[in-house]
């Protein structure tokens, strides 16, 4: 078992009237037990310089998805500028946390909601032939064959920016990649962006057999620099609890 300790200490000779002097040590478990937490991202460090366009647009800096949901994540932030008037905003969602100027830090908790992605059923149907295509997520498949099955182990075996596939004799389910709720489910049967090329003038169909629309995580962290045309860096941490 891994022991990780996190250790803040702050102290002030005028802040208040007298003297300030505050250590707290905490170590660090997973949720809901004693045992050490045994993961983390290790620390990175990013930059970001935005051109002079009016507008300096979020970045999603962690996805929640890829965490544990409700976990004792912990998140270390600090921004590395030197220069005082630079800041990061911080937000959770759509929520604004506040603002790390230069040299500030922070830790803090995440229980890194989990949203749902996105999946939907396509099924190899009507009259199959040689030269029959299926365009969908930027990827063409062409058929070598006559046969569903083989068609559908076809599209199966791509690559698709999206989407992760399987493949069950002529069907293929593909869920999302990332969770959100924009997307290309349009109904149980339908979904967009898809191109049949009937290439051989048979009834080629991809019929969507289920489907269901994602939904967004809501504990998405995303950050925003406060400058146009000054690289700004960013350092992190996840400790997985």
């Amino acid at each position: 078992m891994a022991t990780t300790t996190a250790t803040i200490t702050i102290n002030s000779s005028d802040l208040l009237t007298d003297e300030l002097s505050l250590s707290s040590v905490a170590t660090l478990t997973q949720a809901g037990n004693s045992t050490g937490i045994v993961e983390a991202t290790g620390l990175s460090r990013r930059s970001y310089t935005y051109g002079s366009a009016p507008e300096i647009d979020t970045t999603t800096l962690l996805r929640a998805n890829d965490y544990t949901t409700d976990g004792a994540n912990k998140v270390y932030m600090k921004n590395t500028s030197a220069t005082p008037a630079e800041y990061f905003t911080i937000w959770i969602d759509q929520e604004e946390m506040g603002r790390l100027y230069a040299g500030d830090w922070c830790l803090f908790p995440w229980n890194a909601s989990d949203g749902t992605e996105e999946t939907f059923i396509v099924t190899v149907g009507g009259t199959l032939a040689a030269g029959d295509s299926w365009d969908f997520d930027g990827v063409t498949t062409v058929s070598a064959d006559t046969t569903p099955a083989n068609f559908a182990t076809a599209i199966d075996a791509q690559f698709y920016p999206n989407w992760v596939t399987s493949v069950s004799s002529a069907a293929v389910t593909f869920v999302a990649r990332t969770a959100g709720a924009a997307g290309v489910v349009a109904s149980s049967s339908a979904i967009n962006g898809d191109t049949i090329t009937d290439l051989a003038g048979s009834d080629l169909t991809m019929a969507i057999t289920s489907g269901a629309a994602g939904t967004r995580s809501e504990s998405d962290i995303s950050i925003k620099p406060s400058v146009h045309n000054t690289a700004m860096t960013i350092e992190w941490m996840v400790l997985k609890g």
